[in-house]
C-alpha cells in the first residue's frame, strides 16, 4: 500500500513485548484459492478505506485514520505476500500464473487505495498519476516474469566445453550426443569462467545478454518514459531526483559525483588489470593456435580473470569449492549468525512449504528465549523459479492491535547447484559470499523491531563531500577492479536512464562499457533488457551497492576487525543499533551510535585497493 499512508507520525523502535509465534503463511493454495483469497483481501481492505474516507473532516484522529490504515496494512501485507510470492518459487506453473495475476490485481488495488482523494486529499493530477502507477506495476511484474520463465539453453559437444571439470559436465542434461547448458547461474558462470573454447563462451555470453531482448527492451523503454512522466507531475525534474529525495544521496547530482570520483580512481587500476589479462589472452591464443586480435571481449573477462587468480595467486576455484559443500556452508553460516547476534535457530520438521527442497527454521533470542521469527531457505534452481538470489520479506514483525508482536517471517531464495545422488552441492567462493549477503538481509528482516509496519522507505540524510586524493595500495585480489568498474557501469546506466531523456538503454550500456571498462558490449545484445534491478525496486538506486560499502567497511574495520570479528558484544551492538531500528531511525544516527563517531570513508577506499591519508576528523564523503 501507499508509502504516504503512514506519513506524518514518527515510527519508534519499541521495547520487547511478547511475540506471537504464529506463522500464518500457507503454501498449499490452489490457483482458484489464490483468486478467491485475492477477492476477499481486496474487499476486506477496501472496507477499511471506505470507512476512513467517510469520516467527517472535523472528526479525524490518529486512531481512526492512520492507525486504522496501519493496522489493516499489517494483515494486508501478510496475505498479499502469501498470494504473490508463489510466482517466484512454486513448482506448479498454474499456481505461478495465478500468483502473477493476483500480483497484478493487487498492484492495481494498491494504486487505487494509495490515490484515494477522500482518504488523504491528494489533489495533484490524480487520475493521470493513478494510471501511470498501474501501468508501471504491471510492466515491472511482466519484465521480471519474462526473465524468470526464460528456459533458453544451448547444446555443446564435450570438446566445445573443454576446460570444465568432469563433475560439472556429468551434471548436465544430455541432448543427443551433446550436453545442454542453460542460462541459469549454476551453468552460466562456471562455463564462462572455465571453458577454454572462445566460441562457446561467445555464444553463451551473447545468449545470456539477449534473454527476453525483444519484449523486455520495449518494456524497459516504456518504464523509463512513464517514470519520468510521473516524477514530472509530482514536481521533480527527473525520476532519480524523485526517488533519491528519500535516500542519503538526496539527488542524482550527488550520486553522479560519487560514481565519477570512484571511477576516476579505479580506472587506472582497471587498465593495469586489463593489460595483464590481454597478455594472458595473447599467450593462450599462441598456445592454442588461435588468432589474437589484441582486444578484450565480453566473453573473455570472467575466463581470464579466473586465469589471473590461478596463475598469479594460485587460486583454483574448482579446488576451492571442495572446501564449501552446501551442508557445511549452511551449518557454518547458521552457527556464525547465531553466535554473533545472540540467536538460536531450530529446524521446523514437517513444516508446510511450497517445494520439498525448502526448509523452515524458527529463530529465538538466546538470552530471553523469546521468539524472534522464522525463515525459509529455498536454495536450488527449478523451472519457473526466480532466477537470482534474494530475500523476500513475507510477514512483517510489528505490533498487532492486541499489543502483541507479530513475528517476522522471511524467505531466502537462491539458485545454487543442487546435490545429486553421486555428488554433493559444492559452492564457488563467490556463491558463499552471495549466501552470506542474502542471509544478512534475512537477519535484518527478522531482527528489526518497530512499533508499526510501514511501507515508506527510510529517510536517510547526510552530506556528500569530495573524496581526497588517493594513491594505489597493493591489493592481494587484483581481479576486483574490473568488477567494481562494471558495477559503476551498471549504476551509471541506471542513473542515465532516470535522469536523461531519449536514451537507448542498450546503446548507453555499450558506450559506458567501452568508456569505463575498455570492453565493448557484444554486438546485438541488450544487457539492460536482462537487468532485473531496473524493474525490481532499484530504479535510480543501483549505485547503492557501492554507496553502502562506504558504511559497511567502516563498521567492519572500526568495530569487528578491532574488537574481534566473532565478538558477541560487537554483534549484539550491531543487532541493537543497526538491525533492530529497521527504518524507524535516521541512518546517520544509527551509524554514530554503533561507531561512536561520524562515519568515514577510509576503510572503503582501502577495500578498493586505494590508499588515502585522512585526518581523524575527516567525515564520510557521502
Amino acid at each position: 500500500l501507499s508509502a504516504r499512508m503512514t506519513a506524518g507520525r514518527p515510527v519508534r523502535a519499541c521495547s520487547p513485548v511478547p511475540v506471537s509465534a504464529e506463522n500464518r503463511l500457507r503454501w498449499d493454495l490452489k490457483p482458484e484459492q489464490i483468486q478467491q483469497l485475492s477477492d476477499e483481501l481486496i474487499a476486506d481492505t477496501k472496507k477499511v478505506y471506505d470507512a476512513v474516507g467517510a469520516l467527517d473532516l472535523d472528526s479525524v484522529t490518529f486512531e481512526n485514520t492512520l492507525k486504522a490504515l496501519a493496522d489493516v496494512e499489517v494483515e494486508y501485507t501478510v496475505q498479499r505476500n502469501m498470494l504473490d510470492f508463489p510466482q517466484h518459487v512454486s513448482p506448479c506453473k498454474d499456481v505461478r500464473a495465478a500468483s502473477t495475476e493476483a500480483d497484478k490485481r493487487l498492484s492495481e488495488f494498491d494504486v487505487e487505495m494509495s490515490m484515494r482523494e477522500d482518504v488523504y486529499q491528494r489533489v495533484v493530477a490524480l487520475e493521470e498519476i493513478k494510471s501511470i502507477k498501474k501501468k508501471l506495476s504491471n510492466l515491472c511484474i511482466d519484465f521480471n516474469k519474462n526473465l524468470n520463465e526464460d528456459t533458453t539453453s544451448l547444446s555443446f559437444t564435450r570438446d566445445e566445453l573443454d576446460g570444465l571439470p568432469e563433475d560439472f559436465l556429468s551434471s548436465l542434461e544430455k541432448d543427443g550426443d551433446k550436453l545442454k547448458v542453460t542460462l541459469k547461474y549454476p551453468h552460466y558462470f562456471p562455463t564462462m569462467k572455465k571453458c577454454s573454447v572462445p566460441e562457446t563462451r561467445r555464444k553463451l555470453e551473447e545468449a545470456f545478454n539477449s534473454r527476453c531482448k525483444q519484449e523486455n527492451s520495449a518494456i524497459l523503454k516504456e518504464l523509463v518514459k512513464l517514470r519520468a512522466q510521473k516524477s514530472s507531475l509530482l514536481g521533480f525534474t527527473t525520476h532519480a531526483d524523485f526517488v533519491l529525495e528519500m535516500n542519503m544521496a538526496k539527488s542524482g547530482k550527488k550520486v553522479a559525483g560519487f560514481l565519477e570520483e570512484l571511477a576516476r580512481r579505479l580506472k587506472p587500476l582497471g587498465e593495469e588489470e586489463r593489460a595483464v589479462i590481454l597478455k594472458l589472452k595473447e599467450k593462450e591464443c599462441q598456445k592454442r593456435g588461435l588468432p589474437y586480435d589484441g582486444e578484450l571481449h565480453a566473453c573473455d573477462t570472467r575466463y581470464f580473470m579466473t586465469q589471473v587468480e590461478e596463475t598469479q595467486y594460485a587460486v583454483d576455484q574448482n579446488l576451492l569449492k571442495e572446501y564449501f559443500p552446501m551442508e557445511v556452508v549452511t551449518q557454518g553460516l547458521l552457527e556464525i549468525y547465531q553466535q554473533l547476534l545472540g540467536l538460536s535457530f531450530q529446524l521446523v520438521e514437517g513444516a508446510p512449504v511450497w517445494h520439498p527442497d525448502v526448509t523452515l527454521y524458527s529463530v529465538k533470542d538466546r538470552g530471553s528465549g523469546q521468539v524472534v521469527g522464522q525463515f525459509y531457505l529455498d536454495l536450488y534452481p527449478r523451472e519457473g523459479k526466480y532466477g537470482h538470489a534474494a530475500c523476500f520479506g513475507l510477514q512483517p514483525g510489528c505490533l498487532l492491535r492486541d499489543g502483541s508482536r507479530q513475528m517476522s517471517v522471511a524467505a531466502m531464495v537462491a539458485n545454487f547447484s543442487k546435490p545429486t545422488a553421486d555428488a554433493p552441492s559444492l559452492l564457488q567462493h563467490d556463491e558463499v559470499e552471495t549466501y552470506f549477503h542474502e542471509f544478512g538481509h534475512v537477519m535484518h528482516q527478522l531482527c528489526a523491531q518497530v512499533s508499526r509496519r510501514v511501507s515508506n522507505r527510510t529517510a536517510l540524510r547526510s552530506l556528500c563531500r569530495r573524496c581526497p586524493n588517493t594513491t594505489r595500495l597493493e591489493n592481494p585480489s587484483r581481479t576486483t577492479w574490473l568488477f567494481n568498474l562494471r558495477q559503476i557501469v551498471l549504476a551509471k546506466v541506471d542513473q542515465a536512464l532516470h535522469t536523461r531523456t531519449g536514451l537507448d538503454p542498450a546503446e548507453e550500456y555499450g558506450r559506458l562499457c567501452q568508456e569505463i571498462l575498455g570492453v565493448p558490449a557484444s554486438p546485438g545484445t541488450d544487457m539492460p533488457a536482462t537487468f532485473g534491478h531496473l524493474a525490481g525496486g532499484y530504479d535510480a538506486q543501483y549505485y547503492g551497492y557501492l554507496w553502502s560499502e562506504v558504511f559497511s567497511m567502516d563498521m567492519f574495520y572500526a568495530r569487528f576487525k578491532q574488537e574481534g570479528i566473532m565478538n558477541p558484544k560487537v554483534g549484539l551492538d550491531y543487532r541493537k543499533f543497526i538491525l533492530r531500528p529497521g527504518g524507524s531511525e535516521d541512518a546517520s544516527e544509527m551509524l554514530k551510535k554503533f561507531l561512536g563517531r561520524d562515519p568515514k570513508q577510509e576503510a572503503f577506499l582501502l577495500s578498493k585497493g586505494l590508499r588515502v591519508e585522512l585526518d581523524a576528523s575527516t567525515p564520510c564523503p557521502c
